[in-house]
């Protein structure tokens, strides 16, 4: 969102521990994932989680369907409007901030708005009902344009638990990093707005790497590694998978960070990830196994390792491919890929090629979108195109929920694009605007 100047950037931590064996029993008693770990308590400072590891890792990597992304690159056509779904607009009704990986999150039969001022529940129809959590947070506007942040603390890229009904979110406080656990039920039954102050069950988050929630617990990608580790509420270690044998890339001084936090979405209510650098999506089937779903097969094109790209920033990255987003839908899958590392300087200056490749899943049809440019005439990921009463209606995807694609964007946005649509005109300028894609 090109309104948003940050001026505090997020440190994502978490927990590395040794290794013991467990056998086949104990292994399916882990897809209860501890679930003794409901009830809520509050970590001491200097609390540290039990060490050692419970259950040996199984991973399933036969099965995995292949997309063909060489053959792909040259297989060019458009897509039609809203050929993928048609898109529908919900205001919110407030105003909010939402720049946090995918902002929108279901919750049994509701949604939760993640944003920079806190989490919103909304209705079915995605209209704000009231604030669930009121992060602390200062923003100022020199130019009624670009907003200044200072995040104090602050929950972000929540999770829902629905072995416990709890969210699961990460904690930003004054200097250090948190698991926070919140009550469902108790965020639905409380008429006051949580803050900060209210935040009790505070884990330490004293590891290598963001986490992903899961029931009875969480799973984190380690950075810099091709380790995936998954943990139970105390943040006791379940399991260590290492999912290929590429050799840990730890950066020296500045680095170059493409690919290097991968792709984590929820499809069918499991986690799936791409680790960075890596070809073969797995999904977490429970604390203790991986299969693989999908693998993507680049043929003669050259992917890098990560310990090259972060080794030297004077390699030339030029010819290799990246992996820069990864959706799925209930029909299609959809990546982001670029030729040359994808940053700022490299699009202004035309030295990167970017692509944006669609697998149907039904008809087994892979093939990329034709190369598109910016206002500035500076390389840009071709968009999904979309159509609403009539009119053109622009944006990259922010996520997919439920099987549903959908994007984030404000109604001065939208009265822009949909001039003219009564529908538009009715929204706040700067008013927040889901629009779910549906089939």
């Amino acid at each position: 969102m090109n309104r948003i100047c940050m001026l505090t950037m997020f440190l994502f931590l978490l927990v590395s521990c040794g290794n013991r064996n467990a056998g086949k029993e104990q292994r399916e008693t882990t897809a209860s994932l501890e679930k003794q770990g409901a009830s809520v308590e509050t970590f001491a400072a200097d609390y540290r989680p039990p060490a050692g590891i419970k259950y040996q890792p199984t991973i399933v990597r036969t099965g995995a369907k292949t997309i063909n992304v060489a053959a792909a690159l040259k297989h060019v056509r458009a897509l039609k409007a809203n050929e993928i779904g048609t898109p529908m607009l919900y205001p919110t009704g407030v105003e909010a901030l939402c720049i946090f990986g995918s902002p929108l999150l279901k919750v049994e039969n509701k949604w939760v708005l993640q944003a920079i001022e806190g989490l919103y529940l909304l209705d079915d129809k995605y209209k704000a009902v009231r604030q669930l959590v009121r992060n602390d947070v200062e923003m100022e506007s020199e130019d009624g344009k670009n907003i200044s942040l200072n995040l104090k603390r602050f929950l972000y890229d929540a999770g829902y638990d629905a072995s416990l009904r709890q969210l699961r979110a990460s904690y930003g406080g004054k200097s250090r990093r948190f698991i926070a656990n919140l009550s469902w039920d108790e965020l639905l039954a409380s008429t006051d707005t949580c803050t900060p102050d209210q935040l009790t069950d505070l884990l330490p988050q004293p590891a290598k790497g963001k986490f992903y929630t899961i029931e009875g617990g969480y799973f984190s990608p380690e950075r810099f590694s091709s380790r995936v580790y998954t943990f139970g509420t105390k943040g006791d270690t379940l399991c260590l998978f290492t999912v290929n044998d590429a050799e840990d890339y730890v950066p020296v001084g500045d680095y170059r960070s493409a690919e290097r936090d991968g792709q984590v979405y929820v499809y069918g209510g499991k986690p799936r990830f791409l680790l960075g650098y890596d070809d073969t999506v797995y999904e977490l089937e429970d604390a203790s196994t991986l299969k693989a779903v999908w693998k993507l097969d680049f043929g003669d094109l050259k992917r890098p390792t990560g310990k090259y790209v972060v080794e030297s920033l004077s390699r030339n990255l030029g010819d290799y491919w990246f992996i820069n987003s990864f959706m799925e839908t209930d029909r299609y899958v959809i990546m982001g890929l670029s030729e040359g590392h994808d940053c700022p300087s490299n699009r202004e200056s035309n030295k990167v090629k970017l692509y944006t490749l669609v697998y149907d899943k039904q008809t087994a049809e892979c093939f990329s979108l034709p190369p598109a440019k910016n206002k500035e005439g500076h390389p840009d990921y071709p968009q999904i195109p979309f159509t609403h009463q009539g009119k053109s209606l622009n944006d990259h995807l922010s996520g997919v929920v439920d099987g549903i694609p959908y994007f984030l964007t404000y109604g001065k946005k939208l009265k822009e694009q949909l001039a003219g649509v009564p529908e538009a005109e009715a929204l706040g300028e700067k008013e927040t605007v889901i629009v779910m894609v549906e089939q």
